[in-house]
């Protein structure tokens, strides 16, 4: 059975392991930018709501529970 290779292009494992390396920098910059324009737009959303002056709806856990 013939092993699959991550990198078909040849490079030796530390240069595989550079590059994993920075392909994970890059994910986690990409992740950390989605995470702030998510929290960005929600606070945008919880201004409008409260503009509209639309109560929030509270929940007790066993009501979490049942819509789960």
């Amino acid at each position: 059975m013939k092993k699959s290779d991550s990198s078909p292009s040849g490079d030796t494992p530390e240069e595989e392991l550079e590059r994993l390396r920075k392909e994970n920098e890059r994910l986690k910059s990409k992740l950390k930018s989605q995470k702030e324009a998510d929290k960005a737009k929600i606070r945008d959303l919880r201004k409008k709501l409260k503009k509209k002056n639309v109560p929030s709806v509270r929940l007790t856990e066993e009501q979490r529970r049942l819509l789960s």
